[in-house]
């Protein structure tokens, strides 16, 4: 049996209660560590967690904390889901101090490519921190878990606050019970539901621009030889047949038959809010939005969109910071549930000033405590960071596909002369697709820096990018059936900077790995079963040995990106 707890190591104090001794443990806060603050000087009653991932499927057998002299009345440890579930409790005992392990009652099972939360009341204060171990939004990873964040509040219920960075040394003890399996989001053939629609072939994965103009077979000529294939909302004046006639797709706005879905509007969660007000009918600039003026009808905004939708249509929508930054996680739920089929949320990373903002990117990396440095804002890892975040609102689980916004140029006409690289691009994009985006949407206008445009794709302006984009788009097509093949989890992890998913397809494993810190760093892979001896590098040309089931690779910065395959799975079980 493998187990894994949660914390990094400091200095050595031995265990008060250790744990399974048949067991091999792994830990990111080790027995031996010891906080940095022992006892907090408040007094007050409170509950500490930690948020954690984990990339395989099993169960939590115990909750683990550390409990200093002056913690003397910690009082009972919850599991709980991302949306406030509780899990699982278990009472705390008197006990000695340094490290204790609480088992519950019956196991837990967790699953993976999920966020849950450890917590214990300490009802008479003085808990052990860390105040540097989430700094500036980094993550701490060892094994099969990830912790994101410390977490606390004062009232009941779920932690819901941070506090810079600060960890609370709140543990789990974790039994992975190996590879699993797990479809794509929505399954392999969800586009069968609906008429006239996306190919469900495994060799399609979809690669589209934002409101474009298509006039002529050239312009189409043009964008597929790009390696695009689909189009998000298009100019009024955009001829669908030209689109059709060369095998790619549209998602306009207006109802055409030669259409593959209808997109709905664009980020009425910002322009009007989470409410069920009455709808002027008017659109952001025309005048009132909401009647009365200053009330919220985004709802209101969404049913009547969707309702344009005819019967068997697929019906797609991009939210924007509404949903991914400023509503209620049961305000966004119900924009992302209930008025269509695919969604998608366009979160700038590189080129949005205000991203940085507590109230903004620091929703979903510092809790909204803290505003993030451009070294944790401006990360092409955050990319991923939105779409698991929108995935995480699909209720139940996984039964839609999210599809991910990539910018091209420069958004916005106030943040001077920054773009976007094309190094950058394809990080982010394929941070997009480790997270589990199932589609791709290239922003092509520029509006703000030293080159204006409505495509970038299409005029000098992308000059810089066009070349690095089309190779992405090339690799993204030829590794479609593996993109839409199931998820492995449980078969691979990273001790390292890095994002990971692990794919199967055809009798190979591929694991997609991404950067997750701008100063990069090494990682190291273990597997947990298999007989392979190497893995090869795609489009690297390269090798690298696996000795005892795990490979090492180095990730120069924060847009590396490197894709693995190893041949066979002989020595592995998938359930």
């Amino acid at each position: 049996m493998l187990v894994a707890t949660i914390f990094t190591a400091c200095t050595g104090v031995p265990t008060e209660e250790p744990g399974n001794a048949d067991a091999a443990t792994e830990s990111l806060w080790p027995d031996g560590s010891v906080p940095p603050v022992i006892a907090d000087p408040d007094d007050r009653s409170i509950e500490i967690a930690t948020e954690f991932a984990t990339s395989s499927n099993g169960m939590i057998t115990a909750a683990r904390i550390f409990q200093g002299s002056q913690n003397t009345a910690p009082i009972m440890a919850t599991l709980w889901s991302a949306d406030g579930d509780v899990l699982g409790t278990t009472p705390i005992p008197p006990g000695q101090n340094g490290w204790r392990e609480i088992p519950f009652d019956n196991p837990i099972p967790i699953q993976a490519d999920k966020n849950y939360v450890i917590s214990y009341r300490a009802s008479q204060g003085h808990h052990s921190a860390d105040p540097d171990a989430f700094d500036e939004g980094a993550t701490v990873g060892t094994g099969w878990l990830t912790a994101h964040r410390g977490l606390f509040t004062y009232g009941s219920g779920i932690p819901d606050r941070s506090d810079d960075g600060t960890g609370y040394f709140v543990d789990v003890v974790f039994e992975p019970s190996g590879p699993s399996v797990r479809p794509v989001d929505g399954g392999e053939r969800y586009y069968d539901m609906f008429d006239n629609s996306l190919p469900t072939t495994s060799e399609f994965f979809p690669l589209a621009i934002w409101f474009a103009k298509v006039t002529s077979p050239e312009e189409v000529a043009d964008d597929r030889a790009l390696g695009l294939n689909t189009y998000v909302e298009l100019t009024e004046d955009s001829n669908l047949g030209a689109i059709r006639d060369v095998g790619m797709f549209a998602l306009p706005s207006r109802t055409d038959p030669l259409m593959a879905g209808q997109f709905t509007t664009d980020e009425a969660d910002m322009w009007a809010g989470a409410g069920e007000a009455p709808w002027t009918g008017r659109l952001p600039g025309e005048g009132p939005i909401c009647i009365p003026a200053d009330a919220k009808c985004g709802y209101t905004v969404m049913s009547t969109f969707s309702d344009r939708v005819p019967p068997g249509v697929l019906a797609f929508t991009n939210y924007g910071k509404g949903v991914t930054f400023w509503e209620t996680r049961d305000a966004a739920q119900r924009f992302v549930n209930d008025f269509q089929d695919v969604v998608s949320a366009d979160n700038y990373w590189f080129t949005d000033e205000s991203i940085c903002q507590a109230n903004e990117g620091g929703v979903l990396r510092t809790n909204g405590q803290t505003d993030l440095p451009p070294s944790e804002c401006q990360l092409a890892a955050n990319y991923g960071v939105t779409t698991r975040h929108v995935r995480s609102l699909i209720q139940p689980r996984a039964a839609m596909p999210v599809w991910n916004f990539v910018e091209v140029g420069q958004p916005f006409s106030d943040y001077g002369d920054a773009g976007i690289t094309g190094p950058q691009i394809r990080a982010a994009v394929w941070s997009s697709i480790i997270n589990g985006a199932r589609g791709i949407i290239y922003f092509s206008h520029s509006f703000g820096g030293p080159c204006l445009s409505y495509n970038v794709f299409r005029d000098r302006c992308g000059d810089a990018v066009r070349e690095e984009v089309a190779a992405l788009n090339a690799q993204i097509t030829k590794l479609a059936p593996v993109l839409n093949a199931p998820f492995v989890d449980g078969f691979a992890r990273s001790d390292g900077p890095v994002d990971i998913a692990t794919k199967y397809h055809d009798d190979s494993l591929y694991i997609l790995a991404g950067s997750t810190r701008n100063s990069g760093g090494d990682s190291t892979v273990t597997l947990s079963c298999g007989n392979a001896t190497q893995v090869e590098v795609l489009d690297e040309g390269r090798t690298i040995p696996i000795v005892d089931k795990t490979f090492r690779d180095s990730f120069v910065d924060g847009n590396a990106v490197h894709l693995y395959r190893i041949d066979g799975a002989d020595g592995c079980e998938f359930e």
